[in-house]
């Protein structure tokens, strides 16, 4: 993943100051649903979709529950984002962030269109948008300070997890591309 000079540390300096205008130390957890409400963005359960019918709602959660996580809507000014109740909490928490993340950004959404069979196909985000949506989501539900605080109290997995409603895959991920653990081990020489 390449990304525009000073793209990475411009995230964590975003993660610091949301946690700060929130009143939230650099290291606390940070749900998704508390940055929406803090920007003014609506969060849905599909639950929450009215004339949704029994039908379509089997299909998306019981059928199909792993061919969507989330989706944004913006109507004139407001945005909407839309999650798959069925998933975990963990993976509803990161992809409403990585939402949230693309509105953060200013990303635009390409035009829907209608595909060769007639499906309306919504509009979506470049890969470049999609990556930077997945970095600034990634630094804002485990920055370097909680990295840097998760190994200084030396917690499991799963109590990093439970604490931030991260998945095991965000946390080793997380680690693994910001390098904390390197950091931490050349200290200690």
């Amino acid at each position: 993943m390449a990304f525009k000079r000073g793209f990475k540390s411009q995230c964590e300096r975003r993660s610091a100051e949301t946690r700060k205008q929130l009143g939230f130390s650099p290291s606390a957890p940070l749900e998704a649903k508390q940055l929406a409400e803090s920007i003014g963005v609506t969060v849905w359960s599909m639950e929450d979709i009215e004339g949704l019918s029994s039908e379509d709602h089997h299909q998306l959660t019981v059928n199909d529950p792993d061919t969507w996580s989330a989706f944004t809507l913006r109507i004139e000014n407001q945005h909407l984002i839309v999650f798959n109740p069925s998933q975990s909490p963990e993976r509803i928490n990161s992809v409403c962030m990585h939402e949230l993340s693309h509105i953060l950004l200013g990303h635009r959404l390409h035009d829907a269109h209608l595909s060769d069979d007639g499906h309306l196909v919504p509009g979506n985000y470049n890969k470049e948008q999609e990556n930077e949506a997945d970095w600034l989501a990634g630094t804002l539900l485990l920055p370097r300070p909680a990295l840097l605080d998760i190994r200084s109290r030396k917690l499991t997995e799963c109590e990093i997890k439970k604490e931030y409603l991260v998945s095991l895959k965000m946390i080793s991920w997380r680690f693994r591309m910001t390098g904390v653990d390197q950091q931490i081990s050349n200290r200690r020489y």
